[in-house]
């Protein structure tokens, strides 16, 4: 009885446990890693609020074109009344003042202004969705940059993978030398150095593939940090290290200038960064152009000379209709404001063609070194192809006792260097393939 009491109470805790192992495992591929960093990662979300902030402010902007009320209060003690000057012809030339007003004196007053004619605030909405523009693009770019870094690091675990599965294979066929090697010394048919330098390549294999193995580890921790999942869940990368897996990128012999032209996000924002100058331009000049406006206002007002102030009269006054405010002079300002901003757009227009004028340059570069980073490619896998006929050769002639265990083990070690150098000219394609696919604009399309 006390047995099945016992399974009633850990087989729960157990089954508990066990999806708390589960849930520590996530499969994960490389553009369900892009996907999850747009959405959680922290940059982004900061990026996201600032889109917020840059949408309030036209809102903002917008508000000014609406009327406005307000409404005004005040109560004064006059510790001395104010005067006025009277002009008596007929007497003294000296004027004399005479005090006017209670003591005590109460004002109010609501007034409504509705602006009618307001250039500068029609600039300002401009130059306020101009901004959001920006804000918008600039977070495409952040999603840009993350994209490649994300896939960066991605490719690197899988590079640091494949490496250590190929170091554990060479790691094995050393350890049959060095069994091999130690069974003939204790025959007497081989040197003790032999088997000493078999033991030092296993070490040395264990130290490289320990030092990969915390790479990984390493580098999937800053993973985790930018696609913001916990720390403790262990990834497992379900794509593969294979130039087939790579991402489609343009047509042979095409530099992709038209897509780079049309997508980058650096053109865009500068491009926008133009027209903002033009409208701060226009703002300027605004500044000085007639403003029109409605105002009404009523009024309430009341003295004494006691605080008995409510037991008067308030009486009232109202009034509406038009200002019109001119400019006529100030300074020369708008003329210096102007010429700042002519510059300052002339700095941004040469800025852009400068731009332009580079992209062309880097997709030439980055394309070169695309077909460069392939022609290596096609060369290791021949390395391969030709280091394991070699090693196969070399371990049937050593079985067969044709071959020295040196031979063989120099295969080995061909054949290990040719499968590691052909893992990192798969991993150069890769990476030119991203930073070509980013300097086109499309990595996050």
């Amino acid at each position: 009885m006390k047995k099945n009491n016992l399974i009633k109470i850990w087989l729960p805790l157990l089954l508990l446990s066990a999806n708390n192992l589960a849930a520590q495992t996530k499969n994960l591929a490389l553009d369900e890693a892009i996907q999850l960093a747009r959405k959680g990662n922290r940059q982004l979300q900061i990026q996201a609020l600032n889109n917020r902030v840059t949408d309030e402010a036209v809102k903002e902007a917008r508000s000014y074109l609406l009327p406005s009320v307000t409404a005004n209060g005040s109560y004064s003690v006059y510790t001395e009344r104010p005067v006025i000057y009277l002009r008596n012809e007929t007497g003294s030339p000296k004027l004399d003042d005479v005090k006017y007003g209670g003591r005590y004196a109460f004002d109010g007053s609501i007034t409504a202004t509705y602006p009618l004619l307001k250039p500068v605030q029609q600039s300002n909405i401009r130059l306020a969705k101009i901004n959001t523009l920006i804000s918008r693009e600039e977070t495409k770019s952040t999603e840009e940059q993350l994209a490649l870094q994300v896939s960066q690091l991605y490719l690197t675990v899988l590079l640091h993978q494949q490496q250590v599965q190929v170091l554990k294979q060479s790691l094995s066929r050393n350890e049959l030398a060095l069994k091999d090697s130690r069974s003939l010394f204790l025959q007497g048919k081989n040197l003790k150095t032999d088997t000493l330098s078999n033991y030092i390549s296993i070490k040395n294999l264990e130290a490289n593939i320990s030092a990969l193995e915390n790479n990984i580890h390493v580098i999937s921790t800053e993973l985790k940090q930018l696609l913001a999942i916990d720390t403790e869940i262990n990834i497992v990368y379900t794509d593969s290290l294979n130039v087939n897996d790579s991402r489609p990128t343009i047509d042979e012999g095409n530099t992709g200038l038209d897509l780079a032209l049309n997508n980058r996000n650096d053109l865009k924002m500068q491009s926008l960064l133009v027209e903002q100058g033009k409208e701060k331009i226009d703002q300027e000049r605004a500044n000085f152009k007639p403003q029109l406006s409605a105002i009404a206002q009523y009024q309430l007002q009341s003295q004494a000379d006691n605080l008995r102030i409510w037991n008067n009269g308030l009486p009232r006054t109202s009034f509406a209709g038009v200002k019109l405010s001119i400019p006529l002079y100030a300074g020369n300002r708008l003329k210096y404001r102007t010429t700042q901003a002519e510059l300052s757009v002339k700095q941004n227009e040469l800025a852009l063609q400068e731009m332009k004028s580079s992209i062309h340059t880097e997709l030439i570069s980055l394309r070169a070194n695309l077909d460069e980073a392939k022609r290596q490619w096609q060369i290791q896998e021949e390395n391969v192809k030709a280091a394991t006929v070699n090693y196969t050769m070399m371990n049937d002639r050593y079985r067969y006792g044709l071959g020295s265990r040196l031979e063989l083990t120099d295969a080995e070690l061909a054949l290990t260097k040719a499968r590691l150098g052909n893992l990192q000219a798969v991993y150069a394609i890769r990476l030119a393939e991203l930073q070509l696919m980013k300097a086109m604009g499309l990595l996050i399309n």
